[in-house]
C-alpha cells in the first residue's frame, strides 16, 4: 500500500538549490566561458586572456582588468540571486548589462573546484575565495593587479553522471571558440586571447576602427566573407541596424555563420530568423544558408532579455515592427546592392593538354568588387539611367552600347562573344565578365512580372489562348488555380480537357503561355500554396533564353543593359550567380604573367 502521510514541504539546502540552478546555465565549459565573459564585459574589462586545459573540462580560467569585486562583498558574489546589475523592477524593465540574474558563479561554484580572485580598482590588495562543491573557504589576502580572475577546475567531479555527457576535449574546445567568436564580434574594443595547454590558439587585438573592426571580422568569418558582404548602417523610428550582409551568391549548407546581436547580446530569435530568411527569399539558392554579422540597437525597455536562465533568447514588445524592419532593411539594401557590383570568382586551373601533361597547381582569382573609379560610374549610370525606369517596368529593348569601346558608364561592360551558346562573354575596363544567359534572363523576367503584379498590369487577350491538358493535369488547376491568379494568371476550365487562358502578365509573349501552363500544370508544384512570387519565378524559368540558343552581339548588350536595371541581378531565382568577375590581375595571375 501507498504511504498515507502527506509528503512534507521543506526548503532545499543551498547546495542542492544551486546544483538545480547549474541543470539550466551550466551545460558545458562553453557555457561557463559565456558566464564568464559577460561578467568581464560588464566589469569594463578592456583585456581578457582564457586558459583552457582539456577542453575547458579540467580546467577553464577567465582573467580579466575589470573594475573587480570589492573585498567585503566577495563572499556575497557567490550566493544565489546576489548581483550588482539589478536593484529595482525598473532596472528589471530596461537592462543594459549582459549578465543580471545572479545565478551563475553559484551554479557554476556547486559542480565545480573554483576560485575567485579579484581585486577592485579603488583597493590595494586582491583577495582570494576557493569553493569546492559549493563549500565555500574563508576569505584570503592575495596579490594582482586590479580585475579579476575565475578559474573552475574539474567540472561536474561530484555529479558524474553529468560529465559523462561531455564529448572529446577537441568537440568541448571547439564549442569554447565558437562562444569566443561570438563574444568577440560584438565586442570589438575588447582583446581577446584564447590558450590552451600553454599554447596559444587565438588573439584578437583591439579593434577600435574600421580597418580594425574589419580585420576581426575577417578572422572570425573568412576573408571570403569579408570580399562578398555589404556594409549597412539603417536607422528608422528608434531602431538601428549595422554589420555585415552576406551576397546571397556566398552561402552555406548550414546556418552556422550567422551572428546576430540585440544592443549586443547574442540571440536565436525566430522573429528575426524569419525576417532575415524572407529577406534573402528568392535570391538564395534551394536549401542554402547565408552568412551575416548584424547588430540591431533599440531602447532597452522594447526588448525583454529575462526570459530564459541562459539569456539567449529575448522577446520584443513589438515584434511585427521589428521583423518588418529587418525585412525591408535587407531586402532594399539586397535589391539595391547585391547585384550592382558582381564579386564571384570561381577557381580556374591553367589550360592542360592532356593525361600526360605535367599537373600545374590551381590559381584562385582574387574576389574583388569593381574598382573605385568603375563603381562611382556605375552609381552615376544607375542613378540617372536606371533609377527613374524602375518606377515602372524596364524598357525591353536598350540600344547596345558599341562593341568597339570599353564605356565604364555600364557595369556589366560589352559582349564580345557567346561560349557554347551558354554563356556570354563580356569586357570592361576592369577585366572579363561571364554572364550566365538563361539565369539572367529569368531574373529580368521575374522582376518584370513582379512589377507588373504589384501594379495589376496584365494583357487581355481578345481571343482566349487555349490549352489542352490531361486529367492529371485538370487536377492540379483546381488545386492551385487562385495560385495562379495571384500570378496574373485568369485561366478558366473551357471544356473537358482544356483550359482558356484570358489574360497573362505583360512580360512574355501571349503565344508562349499555353506551353508554360502545360509544363507548370505538368506535375505537383514546386512552390508553397499561397506563394504567388514563386508560381512567377516557376514561369521566369520556363520562359527565359535556354541554352544552345544563339544570339547576336545586338542582342547579348540589350540583355546586359537590362540586367543592370534589374534589381538583385546577381542572382537568378533560384539563387545561383548570373555573374561571374575576372579582374586583369586575376587573367595574369592565371597565366603566369609577371612571373
Amino acid at each position: 500500500m501507498g504511504n498515507e502521510q502527506a509528503p512534507r514541504v521543506h526548503r532545499l539546502n543551498a547546495t542542492l538549490a544551486n546544483q538545480i540552478a547549474a541543470g539550466e546555465v551550466v551545460e558545458r565549459p562553453a557555457s561557463i566561458l559565456k558566464e564568464l565573459l559577460e561578467n568581464s564585459l560588464d566589469a569594463e574589462a578592456t583585456r581578457i586572456t582564457i586558459h583552457l586545459e582539456g577542453g575547458g573540462m579540467d580546467l577553464l580560467s577567465v582573467e580579466d582588468d575589470g573594475v573587480g569585486i570589492l573585498a567585503e562583498d566577495l563572499p556575497l558574489a557567490l550566493e544565489r540571486h546576489a548581483t550588482s546589475k539589478v536593484a529595482t523592477w525598473e532596472d528589471l524593465q530596461a537592462i543594459q548589462t549582459m549578465g543580471f540574474r545572479g545565478e551563475a558563479l553559484p551554479a557554476i561554484a556547486s559542480v565545480s573546484r573554483l576560485e575567485l580572485l579579484s581585486r577592485a580598482r579603488s583597493q590595494n590588495q586582491a583577495v582570494r575565495l576557493q569553493v569546492t562543491g559549493g563549500t565555500a573557504a574563508a576569505p584570503e589576502p592575495a596579490a594582482r593587479a586590479p580585475g579579476t580572475t575565475v578559474r573552475v577546475a574539474d567540472l561536474f567531479f561530484n555529479v558524474p553522471a553529468r560529465r559523462k555527457f561531455l564529448r572529446s576535449p577537441a568537440t568541448e574546445l571547439s564549442r569554447n571558440q565558437r562562444v569566443l567568436r561570438q563574444i568577440a564580434l560584438a565586442n570589438f574594443p575588447v582583446a581577446f586571447q584564447l590558450i590552451q595547454n600553454g599554447r596559444s590558439l587565438v588573439q584578437f587585438p583591439t579593434a577600435t576602427d574600421a580597418e580594425s573592426r574589419a580585420a576581426r571580422v575577417a578572422a572570425i568569418m573568412g576573408e571570403g566573407f569579408l570580399a562578398n558582404a555589404l556594409y549597412i548602417e539603417q536607422e528608422d523610428q528608434g531602431l538601428s541596424l549595422s554589420g555585415w550582409l552576406g551576397l546571397p551568391t556566398y552561402n552555406r549548407a548550414r546556418g552556422d555563420e550567422q551572428y546576430f546581436y540585440v544592443n549586443g547580446r547574442p540571440v536565436r530569435d525566430p522573429v528575426v530568423t524569419h525576417a532575415l530568411r524572407a529577406a534573402y527569399n528568392d535570391v538564395l539558392f534551394q536549401d542554402r544558408h547565408p552568412l551575416y554579422a548584424l547588430y540591431l540597437k533599440l531602447p532597452p525597455g522594447r526588448v525583454d532579455v529575462n526570459v530564459h536562465p541562459a539569456k539567449a533568447e529575448v522577446r520584443f514588445r513589438d515584434g511585427r515592427e521589428i521583423h518588418d524592419f529587418l525585412f525591408h532593411t535587407l531586402r532594399r539594401v539586397i535589391a539595391e546592392q547585391g547585384g550592382a557590383q558582381p564579386r564571384v570568382t570561381v577557381p580556374v586551373q591553367p589550360f592542360s593538354q592532356g593525361p600526360t601533361a605535367t599537373k600545374s597547381p590551381a590559381y584562385v582569382p582574387t574576389q574583388r568588387s569593381l574598382s573605385a573609379a568603375v563603381q562611382e560610374s556605375a552609381g552615376a549610370y544607375w542613378e540617372h539611367l536606371v533609377a527613374p525606369v524602375m518606377t515602372s517596368v524596364p524598357p525591353p529593348d536598350l540600344p547596345a552600347a558599341p562593341t568597339h569601346e570599353l564605356a565604364p558608364n555600364y557595369p556589366l561592360g560589352q559582349a564580345i562573344g557567346q561560349i557554347h551558346a551558354r554563356f556570354i562573354l563580356a569586357q570592361n575596363s576592369e577585366g572579363m565578365i561571364l554572364i550566365d544567359q538563361h539565369a539572367a534572363h529569368e531574373r529580368i523576367l521575374y522582376e518584370k512580372m513582379k512589377n507588373m503584379s504589384q501594379q495589376n498590369e496584365k494583357q487581355v487577350f481578345i481571343i482566349p489562348e487555349y490549352v489542352h491538358v490531361t486529367a492529371a493535369q485538370m487536377a492540379h488547376f483546381g488545386k492551385r488555380q487562385p495560385d495562379l491568379q495571384a500570378a496574373g494568371l485568369d485561366i478558366s476550365v473551357a471544356g473537358p480537357g482544356t483550359l482558356a487562358i484570358h489574360a497573362a502578365p505583360k512580360a512574355i509573349a501571349a503565344a508562349t503561355y499555353g506551353q508554360i501552363v502545360a509544363d507548370l500544370l505538368a506535375e505537383e508544384p514546386a512552390w508553397a500554396e499561397g506563394d504567388g512570387d514563386a508560381v512567377l519565378a516557376d514561369m521566369a524559368c520556363r520562359a527565359a533564353i535556354k541554352t544552345n540558343h544563339r544570339l547576336s552581339l545586338e542582342e547579348m548588350n540589350s540583355l546586359l543593359r537590362q540586367l543592370e536595371a534589374t534589381p538583385r541581378f546577381g542572382q537568378c531565382n533560384h539563387g545561383r550567380p548570373t555573374v561571374v568577375y575576372f579582374s586583369l590581375a586575376d587573367l595574369d595571375r592565371l597565366f603566369l604573367r609577371g612571373r
